[in-house]
């Protein structure tokens, strides 16, 4: 039930209306009895502002942001965390003594997902990366932490490519990052171990297949982090090969928590929050 004094929460993307977060959110309000719900909510670039402005002043008690605002939103953002400063975007949004804070819980649900449920192990192995907004940086920054021998990243945009890449070299990582053409991304994507999908190209059923069928075999991992539809072009293609896949659904359940986690200050039921995606 919703009342006067019922707390708001949102999710920001466009588009949107595909997002599972509010079935995860409002079950978790439901499971510890909290008064709150979290709606989507869908603005124009132009409306970016307006809406943070209803968070800074705590109309809404936070929201995540989703594609494309992860790193447009940080120009309205008046205090950035460190995790959300290192990782470059921001994910989660809360007021907090009248000021608009901005953190990423990206990195640590991509972090557990690959290392803990895909069990792939970095060390001297080598990634490719395909695209570089928001998400590709939560991803490139654990993966250069857990110390990945090799990264090659590819964007159509050729200048968000060129900043994520600048926004790494200020870190000194270990990893060699490297950008490529697409002429490259299928030789690379054939060698390397670990194949990473930071593009929305798989939502749509008439998407194309990101990379060649002929790249993959057994030895590959592939993440997708796109989780609508659960079993992308990519990812089957892939599982035909006999590779390990996942897709983006556990990312965002261990995301979801974290922030969950950040607006209410308590331990957040993180069983029923990943069964309730599952059932949407």
């Amino acid at each position: 039930m919703i009342y006067g004094n019922t707390k708001v929460y949102s999710v920001i993307g466009n588009p949107v209306k595909h997002s599972k977060s509010p079935n995860m959110h409002n079950a978790a309000f439901r499971e510890l009895g909290i008064n709150a719900c979290y709606v989507p909510l869908q603005p124009q670039n132009n409306d970016l502002e307006h809406v943070c402005a209803l968070i800074r002043s705590g109309v809404l008690s936070g929201s995540n942001v989703t594609i494309p605002f992860k790193e447009s939103v940080v120009n309205f953002v008046d205090v950035l965390t460190d995790e959300a400063s290192m990782i470059g975007s921001v994910n989660t949004l809360y007021p907090k003594d009248g000021k608009l804070i901005g953190d990423n819980t990206d990195g640590l649900g991509f972090k557990k997902s690959l290392f803990l449920d895909l069990g792939f192990k970095p060390e001297n192995k080598s990634a490719i990366i395909l695209g570089a907004g928001g998400a590709a940086k939560a991803v490139t920054a654990k993966l250069c932490q857990a110390k990945l021998n090799s990264l090659a990243i590819f964007d159509i945009d050729t200048k968000k490519a060129e900043e994520l890449l600048a926004h790494i070299d200020k870190f000194n990582y270990k990893t060699n990052v490297k950008l490529i053409s697409s002429t490259k991304v299928d030789s690379f994507s054939k060698e390397c171990d670990l194949i990473i999908n930071c593009t929305p190209i798989g939502m749509k059923d008439d998407d194309p297949l990101i990379v060649s069928k002929d790249v993959f075999s057994s030895r590959h991992c592939v993440y997708d982090l796109v989780y609508t539809p659960p079993l992308t072009k990519l990812l089957s293609s892939a599982q035909q090969a006999g590779a390990k896949i996942l897709n983006g659904m556990d990312m965002l359940a261990y995301q979801g928590a974290e922030s969950f986690s950040i607006w209410e200050n308590v331990e957040p039921p993180y069983e029923i929050m990943k069964k309730e995606l599952a059932n949407a």
